[in-house]
């Protein structure tokens, strides 16, 4: 009995140590079905790991394409506003020196300005006087004879020196009127 009481003990501990072992296969199981599963976890994370490397690379290579790019805008637009202030430079000179031509020239104008004005009035003068003298001796109406004549000379005189004409004159038509007024009397009491 003690035999079959051990051969059960033992029997027993050997159903223990296989439910045991089975649970232990069990939780191994469950555990390398885990790991696997963290395995392909981590696979993927990899993966995805790399893939966001590659695209990293690329856009780091992108990023130095560019700014290269940049840089040489940056350079060439520095060198163009170099030469555009140059160029500024030089015309603001022409500007400056066209401005004092234009000083010189506009001094030199006003000079001739005055000296023309200065001959207008002594040729004015000179042409008061002369008029003064045609009328002085009767030249506006000299050789008419007739009414009709005078009519006609009075006509032409009044649209020679009309004060609305660049060489009318007011004076000399008041004594073109008079001369005519005097010379109608004349013709009419013949």
């Amino acid at each position: 009995m003690e035999g079959a009481a051990e051969g059960s003990k033992s029997g027993n501990k050997q159903e223990e140590l296989k439910a045991m072992l089975f649970k232990e296969n069990v939780r191994l199981q469950t555990l390398k079905s885990q790991l696997e599963a963290e395995a392909e976890e981590l696979k993927a994370q990899r993966r995805e790991i790399a893939m966001q490397m590659r695209q990293l690379a690329r856009e780091k290579r992108q990023l130095s394409i560019e700014m290269n790019q940049l840089r040489q805008t940056v350079e060439y637009e520095r060198k163009r506003l170099k030469d555009d202030e140059r160029m500024l430079d030089k015309k603001q000179k022409i500007i400056q020196r066209s401005f004092a031509l234009f000083d010189d020239d506009k001094r030199r104008i006003r000079e001739e300005y005055a000296r023309i004005e200065r001959t207008r009035e002594e040729l004015r003068r000179a042409a008061v006087t002369a008029r003064k003298e045609v009328y002085a001796t009767g030249l506006f109406f000299r050789g008419v004879n007739s009414q009709a004549a005078l009519k006609k000379r009075h006509k032409e005189l009044m649209k020679i020196y009309h004060p609305d004409n660049s060489c009318g004159d007011q004076e000399i038509l008041i004594k073109i009127n008079e001369e005519y007024e005097e010379l109608k009397l004349r013709f009419e009491r013949l």
